[in-house]
């Protein structure tokens, strides 16, 4: 089912996902949350678990910063105001949650699509760009290359990626398949971008 989808459909969806993290409270956003954070332990552990250790101290500071700096009731009333709050918990807990969820879901992303497709969803997303000088050919060129060498770091380190020329590493050409929109594309694009734009306005 999902490798039917176009590849911008299925960055729109992704892109849909994250806004709706964001959007979600309550009990939806630990019901999501949970899902998602299942979903990636059972369908992209490894990269799950990659991208948790990578984030492991923005974790822990966005959980310091809320518990411990926000106003509010203290959770520890012999500390006073210089311990954690109930307020300051409960932001702590959502927006760990909403943080947890954009991993997982990068991570489940990154499990289902290589590459390449990404990259040619992206240029037909980009594409409308390309009418005003946007160099949309470039800008996947270079997006190929840093995916590329996200897991093995380039000769002359990460500063080589922007200052060298935006030649691929030697080796066989990329090849990168775009195809048009299918009407089915079409529609579940706009239904998504149609729900996103009734869920921001409540």
């Amino acid at each position: 089912m999902l490798n039917s989808l176009h590849p911008a459909t299925r960055l729109v969806g992704w892109i849909a996902l994250i806004v709706c993290v964001q959007l979600a409270r309550g009990p939806i956003l630990w019901g999501f949350g949970f899902v998602v954070v299942a979903s990636g332990f059972l369908f992209a552990r490894q990269r799950s678990l990659r991208l948790l250790r990578r984030a492991r101290f923005l974790l822990a500071v966005l959980v310091t910063l809320f518990t411990f700096f926000t106003p509010g009731e203290a959770l520890v009333s012999a500390l006073g105001q210089a311990g954690p709050t109930h307020e300051g918990l409960a932001l702590a807990a959502g927006h760990g949650v909403r943080l947890l969820s954009v991993l997982f879901l990068v991570a489940l992303l990154l499990e289902t699509t290589d590459e390449r497709t990404l990259v040619s969803g992206l240029m037909t997303l980009a594409a409308p760009l390309g009418a005003f000088g946007f160099p949309v050919e470039r800008l996947a060129l270079r997006l190929l290359l840093v995916m590329a060498y996200v897991e093995r770091q380039p000769e002359g380190g990460w500063k080589a990626l922007l200052d060298g020329p935006a030649d691929l590493p030697p080796g066989p050409a990329v090849c990168i398949r775009r195809r048009p929109l299918a009407m089915s594309d079409r529609l579940v694009m706009l239904a998504l971008l149609a729900l996103l734009a009734w869920g921001a306005a409540r």
